[in-house]
């Protein structure tokens, strides 16, 4: 069986954008909420709150430094924001598809980079078509 190659370009999910914002300030919120001694729930809130940058930066939007990814063959490609040309990626063993979520992580060079899609991020033939894709690649 012989498949086309995949370009993907997801619309921006500022909802998905502010679902995480604000998981994330219920995690900085919720050590002082349970009443954690001071100087763990400063650390705990820190780590909740630095996380925030490494969350949005998966969330396709004006946030996200990765634009396109293309599928060919056994191969990957991304378009960065920025870069003129397309650098070469592989799919990181951590890449997750789940019925109404894809968590795409990739590796080009030495970063990871990858996004968080839900369904309502790319058209429904181009969702099941990624999905088919991954399983049969992870």
């Amino acid at each position: 069986m012989k498949s086309s190659a995949l370009s993907i370009e997801p619309r921006d999910q500022p909802r998905l954008a502010a679902a995480a914002l604000i998981l994330h300030l219920f995690a900085a919120a919720f050590p002082w909420i349970a009443r954690c001694p001071p100087w763990l729930a400063a650390i705990l809130s820190l780590f909740a709150l630095g996380g925030l940058a490494a969350t949005l930066s998966r969330v396709p939007g004006p946030h996200c430094r990765l634009r396109r990814v293309v599928w060919h063959g056994d191969s990957w490609r991304v378009m960065l924001e920025g870069d003129p040309g397309c650098a070469a990626a592989q799919l990181a063993a951590d890449t997750r598809v789940y019925a109404g979520l894809i968590v795409l992580n990739l590796r080009v060079g030495r970063r990871r980079m990858g996004w968080l899609l839900p369904r309502q991020s790319l058209g429904p033939t181009q969702f099941r078509q990624l999905k088919a894709r991954l399983r049969m690649a992870c």
